[in-house]
């Protein structure tokens, strides 16, 4: 996969709430990044990442340094929303800019959609065959639905549960669709049944209905997934 770079833009204000700010996020606080991650997917998402049990600090450092390593190294565009009559960082996104490496190139090769589909290594606390289920069902279904087409992609939406409904999950969706505006390509994402209604007034629309069922690797659930895309907003000033 090819991630473009993108350079920082000015932070977004939210005009319904002025205390909180959006822009990317620091090096530095990959850490905070990593905590409300996990806080907010311990319910749900860590059911798969860490299905024998809770983390170790080990796991959670290799986790920090994985967003380090994705905000210096590759690209990969976190972002923060702080309350600015606090300090605090409240909610966090990840998006992708997912282009071809060939400058000027209209679409991406075969060779590169594959290579962005590469698995990563489970984590100690992860059943690799459960770790790895999810990476594929994500993955086949991204390659059929957008192809080789460029694209915005949404990976992580997360908020503490003390600070939603204040729009700050709204706001790091907009960020992202803006980008996508501006370069005329499609954003998508894999969308819980409970956050579909959210993206849904921001532009995406379902397209496909997926599910993880947890009770074949000793779980107790089926988890369900609204894959959403937004079109590309050809011309969009």
């Amino acid at each position: 996969m090819a991630i473009s770079k993108t350079s920082p833009s000015p932070k977004m204000v939210n005009p319904g709430n002025p205390d909180l700010q959006v822009s990317l996020l620091k090096p530095e606080e990959a850490e905070q990044y990593m905590h409300i991650r996990h806080e907010v997917f311990r319910p749900s998402v860590n059911n798969i990442l860490y299905s024998r049990g809770e983390p170790s600090q080990e796991t959670l450092a290799r986790v920090t340094e994985e967003i380090r390593d994705g905000v210096v190294n590759k690209g990969i565009l976190y972002l923060k929303c702080v309350d600015t009559t606090t300090g605090e960082i409240i909610a966090g996104a990840r998006w992708r800019c997912v282009m071809p490496k060939e400058e000027g190139a209209s679409e991406r090769t075969w060779e590169e959609v594959d290579e962005g589909f590469e698995r990563s290594e489970p984590y100690d606390e992860s059943d690799p065959k459960l770790f790895h289920a999810l990476h594929d069902l994500f993955s086949e279904n991204k390659r059929a639905i957008l192809g080789t087409r460029s694209h915005y992609v949404l990976d992580t939406l997360v908020t503490l549960a003390n600070h939603e409904r204040r729009g700050a999950g709204s706001m790091l969706v907009r960020w992202g669709t803006e980008r996508a505006d501006e370069a005329g390509v499609e954003a998508y994402l894999e969308a819980s049944p409970m956050g579909a209604p959210m993206y849904a007034r921001h532009g995406f629309e379902p397209v496909k209905k997926v599910a993880l069922d947890l009770r074949k690797y000793e779980g107790k659930e089926i988890m369900e997934f609204i894959l959403m895309k937004r079109p590309a907003k050809v011309g969009t000033p």
